[in-house]
């Protein structure tokens, strides 16, 4: 991958990390399905245990030809080790390094990583610079605005790593202490993005729609859009931005029966990748994000949390097709009072108040 990406003319649309739900299968599956990405990134690496070739970073940090570009996110408060996990990732031919300065998850936070780095900027800069160093592939940082509300260094930060030769820095529009509750600050986004007007800013947090993805663009000034949640409620999205941003307001619904193939062949990829008590398992968190979409669905949720292979998982869909007739009109749709409420956003509340 070239930093030629970066400078794009159009909006960047990049698939974000969340840890259990976009592995090696997904990533490849919404590239062929979905697509409208720019890159991807995987979910986190312990620098450590990358280091350490420990089984479960090598399988984390793997990526393939259909996943590319992949960026590897590496997470630590170590800068030697950090820098060389990344050389590692470098030597296995990922598209570039991301370094987590965003995750507020406990055990992240108690090893000095992810947001925690934000509460010493001086030391999350020496960090970035070692890596930047180490590697000739791109550099990126994904972060928060800061610690809490009062302790806001995002911007000093963009700044520093653009001019160490950071490619492109994402910003998640809360603080450590907001965790993923309350407004996404655009106000706070826009502020990284004006401190850093050399690389592209990539705005995150709370898009999922084309609507409220057009808002943040306008809002903040971001160069793209760095989704997460709203790519496994809806993996057409990123196409669904595209066509917006080119005047197409009202791109082609997706069907039931898309969503379900979808589903399905995440699943078995996932199998394919893990084996099929394993993957049925892990399975069972990331399965309620497409059954949102597709009408009432807690019994199956139900079923499907019980899942230990394929074959009960098929059978709680067949289950599920018999049942969701009753819900349907003579014409094979969902009647009004069935059907999914949009996900809530706080973009969408935003655009509201005007």
């Amino acid at each position: 991958m070239t930093p030629t990406v970066f400078s794009a003319s159009r909006p960047l649309l990049v698939l974000a990390p969340m840890a259990g739900y976009t592995n090696l299968p997904f990533r490849e599956l919404i590239r062929e399905k979905a697509g409208g990405l720019d890159w991807t990134v995987t979910e986190l690496v312990n620098a450590r245990s990358l280091m350490e070739r420990r089984d479960e970073a090598l399988k984390l940090s793997k990526t393939t030809d259909k996943d590319s570009p992949c960026f590897v996110q590496l997470f630590s408060s170590v800068i030697h080790e950090t820098a060389e996990a990344a050389r590692i990732v470098e030597a296995q031919g990922a598209a570039g390094v991301d370094i987590n300065m965003g995750c507020p998850a406990p055990k992240v936070i108690k090893s000095g990583g992810g947001s925690a780095l934000l509460a010493d900027p001086e030391h999350a800069i020496r960090l970035v610079e070692a890596v930047v160093q180490a590697v000739k592939i791109p550099v990126t940082v994904k972060m928060r605005l800061g610690m809490t509300p009062d302790q806001i260094v995002a911007p000093k930060l963009a700044y520093a790593f653009q001019e160490l030769g950071v490619q492109a820095v994402i910003i998640h529009g809360r603080t450590r202490s907001q965790g993923f509750s309350g407004n996404v600050d655009l106000d706070g986004i826009r502020e990284v993005v004006q401190a850093a007007p050399k690389i592209p800013v990539l705005a995150n947090g709370d898009v999922t729609t084309a609507e409220n993805a057009l808002f943040m663009l306008k809002q903040t000034g971001a160069a793209g859009l760095s989704i997460g949640r709203g790519a496994f409620y809806n993996p057409w999205l990123f196409s669904q931005i595209r066509s917006a941003l080119t005047g197409n307001a009202h791109p082609p619904m997706i069907s039931f029966e898309e969503r379900l193939h979808f589903m399905t062949e995440h699943l078995q990829r996932m199998i394919g990748a893990f084996g099929e008590f394993s993957a049925c398992t892990q399975f069972r968190k990331i399965a309620p994000f497409y059954t949102k979409r597709m009408g009432p669905s807690k019994e199956l949720n139900r079923n499907l949390c019980q899942c230990e292979t394929f074959q009960q998982y098929q059978d709680a869909i067949a289950q599920y097709l018999r049942q969701r007739t009753r819900f349907l009109d003579e014409n094979g749709e969902l009647k009004p009072n069935y059907r999914p409420v949009p996900v809530h956003s706080s973009l969408d509340k935003l655009a509201a108040i005007g």
